[in-house]
């Protein structure tokens, strides 16, 4: 099912073009068509709160009543409201979400000509899913997506709430890949972009003999938030060409400092916390949407793209629970070709640790 983002929304802008972010034609006026599947996603940095925080809160009376409302209880309760004319929706995640600040995707998806649709939160940082099943989930009108996206009487965004973004399809839930498709895998035949690396193939680890590739997919995002592009320079981190990734996708550290601040041989860290050591930066011109690809592995393994040492796709998430998985990123893996080895290939660092590393060899 081919999936297009259709609209954007942040405190200081908003996007809608029912064809496709990026694509022409998106002048046309939209009228009260239903997108019978689609998601809303919501990036938020949430904190604790003693009382219940709206996410995202839309409500229009014309041409009938609806309305959306994603709203955090204090006790991590994620709760999803919906009205359509006089039909009301109402379902609850249990998560553990504002007990500290944390980044979390938190994502209803929509499948109503199947009666199907999922509510769910990711903690990019610490790979924790929630998910929980809409029953007879509503659909949106492209009217009241477009109202959602651009019309900020008709709906509010929390002040926590980084980015809000609207699909015309169902998107996967949980992690994401993190790599640009030119981004160049060492392979026992020499370096080949990621995009074209299928599973069965291999490609070099940084310790031991080359590893046959499980799985090897991709999924498009909106370019905001933690999905917002990040360039690695060269010739840092022993690139030799530049490397596009997502600001979650993890680098690899060693050195002696490392072993002697936290007593291992290497460490890895999401590269958004090497934007203040110079060698990373936001990627320009932003493009509205990214296409990401990663490779999933029998063991988790540090892989080395355009030169630098970077980890390989984390799917600890999902891959230990069948019903996340369906709905993920790797629904389509065999159940033959499922990693056994669930594990990290190094420890991660949080972002004040990486910051204590100033003259750290980074690969």
């Amino acid at each position: 099912m081919t999936l297009n983002w259709i609209g954007t929304r942040t405190h200081e802008d908003g996007v809608f073009n029912p064809a496709g972010l990026g694509c022409g034609h998106g002048g046309d006026p939209v009228g009260l068509d239903l997108l019978t599947r689609g998601s809303l996603m919501v990036e938020a940095t949430v904190r604790p709160q003693s009382h219940p925080v709206n996410l995202v809160r839309f409500g229009a009376l014309d041409p009938w009543p609806s309305g959306i409302t994603i709203c955090l209880e204090p006790d991590g309760t994620v709760r999803l409201l919906m009205r359509q004319g006089s039909r009301h929706l109402s379902t609850a995640l249990k998560t553990t979400l504002g007990q500290k600040v944390q980044t979390v995707h938190i994502t209803y998806v929509w499948d109503a000509p199947n009666r199907k649709g999922f509510l769910s939160a990711h903690i990019p940082d610490h790979g924790v899913l929630w998910q929980t099943e809409v029953l007879a989930p509503f659909p949106l009108s492209l009217r009241d997506a477009r109202r959602i996206m651009k019309d900020t009487n008709a709906c509010s965004l929390d002040d926590t709430v980084n980015f809000a973004a609207i699909a015309d399809a169902p998107c996967p839930l949980g992690p994401i890949p993190g790599l640009s498709g030119s981004a160049a895998v060492d392979t026992p035949n020499g370096p080949r972009a990621i995009r074209d690396i299928v599973a069965g193939d291999y490609v070099s680890v940084q310790h031991g003999a080359p590893v046959r590739v499980l799985w090897a997919g991709q999924a498009t995002v909106p370019a905001l938030g933690r999905f917002a592009p990040m360039t690695l320079r060269r010739p840092y981190m022993g690139l030799w060409d530049d490397l596009v990734a997502a600001r979650d996708q993890r680098a690899c550290l060693s050195g002696s400092e490392v072993e002697y601040l936290f007593g291992e041989e290497r460490v890895t860290t999401a590269i958004r916390h090497l934007e203040v050591r110079n060698c990373a930066e936001p990627t320009r011109p932003k493009p509205p949407v990214m296409t990401y690809h990663q490779i999933l592995l029998d063991t988790h393994e540090i892989i080395t793209v355009n030169g630098a040492t970077v980890e390989s796709f984390d799917g600890s998430a999902v891959l230990d629970n069948p019903a996340f998985l369906k709905t993920s990123v790797l629904a389509d893996i065999p159940a033959a070709l499922r990693p056994r080895n669930i594990g990290l290939a190094a420890p991660v660092l949080q972002g004040y640790e990486a910051l204590t590393l100033t003259g750290v060899t980074i690969g």
